[in-house]
This record gives structure tokens, C-alpha cells and sequence, in this order.
């Protein structure tokens, strides 16, 4: 498995997280935000990051959530056409990484649905998965699996932040994972 190797052994990674207009990409919940890192051990070696034009105006609640607005969107989005064929390629075959990570395929793949692109086949390493088997703490979120690591969070809901928050977190549960092993 991949937590008992040495982190010289590890792979190219890449970290990954959306931001969405909702919790459904079957009603029409569109991204808005992909963010993603590539990593070699603990160091970044790439980094893709985007705001998606979705042609929709947001409405409140999601302006509130996340900190994008509709004037951001018209003036740095990119339509999802030119955002996920980009997106694939960067990913190529890379392991993904991610909190939650079945959401963010989610939301991915079914872009990639609409725009006949090929659905994502990339292996998986789930934070919220490896959290839950080591540690023992009453919520998983991942703001509250990194208050509890001690790893600062500094804008929960924007991408990018939340890839970085992550990438600290995975790197946490493989060190606890390794020193379980012993």
C-alpha cells in the first residue's frame, strides 16, 4: 500500500479540489473553481488552477460560501471547454489525491460527460478515508481534521487553499501511518 512506502518511493501526485455551485452534478450544480497540485514527495512541482465561466449568474449563497462572485467569473473564467481538456492533461495519469475526493471526481466527471471527454480512471487516495482510520476525532471535515493536526487553514472554500490544506493533511496521516507501522 501506498502509506508504507518511504517517501523517496512515493509517486507523482496530484492534490485536487473543487469549488461547486451546489451538492449535485445530476441537478445541474456546475464547478466553478479547480485547483490542483502535482507533488514529488512534499515538494510542489506543478500547479493548475482556474475559475470556470458557467454562463449562470451565482446566487447568494454560493458568492457567500466560496468568495466568488459573478464579476469575478466574467473577468477571470475560463468556459469549462478549455478548462477540463487542460485539467486532463495535467492530471494525465497521476494518482489523485483529495478530501472527500468522490465529490470532486463527481463533479469532474460529469463535466467531462457534457463535454465527451473520457471520465476520469486515475487511481485514488482519499483524506477523509485515511482520516477516519487514524484518527479518532467527532467530525472529519476538512477544516476539522486539520484544526486537529495543528495544520492552519487559510481560506476554507476557495481551491486552491483547500488543495493545499489537504496536501498538509496527506502528508500528516503518512507520517502517522508510518510511525503505526512502526
Amino acid at each position: 500500500m501506498l502509506f508504507y512506502l518511504s517517501m523517496s518511493d512515493m509517486p507523482t501526485l496530484v492534490v485536487i479540489d473543487v469549488e461547486t455551485t451546489g451538492l449535485k452534478p445530476e441537478e445541474g450544480h456546475d464547478v466553478i473553481e479547480v485547483a490542483a497540485q502535482k507533488i514529488r514527495g512534499k515538494e510542489v512541482i506543478g500547479e493548475y488552477v482556474r475559475l470556470i465561466e458557467t454562463g449562470r449568474i451565482l446566487d447568494a449563497e454560493v458568492v457567500r460560501v466560496h468568495g466568488i462572485s459573478n464579476e469575478l467569473l466574467a473577468m477571470e473564467g475560463k468556459p469549462a471547454s478549455v478548462v477540463f481538456p487542460e485539467l486532463l492533461t495535467f492530471l494525465g495519469s497521476c494518482p489523485i489525491v483529495g478530501h472527500n475526493v468522490g465529490f470532486d471526481i463527481g463533479f469532474i466527471n460529469s463535466h467531462l460527460d457534457r463535454l465527451s471527454l473520457p471520465r476520469l480512471a486515475n487511481p485514488v487516495l482519499d483524506t477523509l478515508t485515511l482520516a477516519r482510520k487514524h484518527l479518532l476525532i467527532p467530525s472529519y471535515s476538512l477544516a476539522k481534521v486539520a484544526a486537529y493536526l495543528k495544520i492552519p487553514q487559510p481560506l476554507a472554500h476557495r481551491a486552491k487553499a483547500d488543495v493545499e490544506t489537504t496536501r498538509e493533511v496527506f502528508w500528516k496521516l503518512v507520517e502517522r501511518a508510518q510511525a503505526a507501522k512502526g
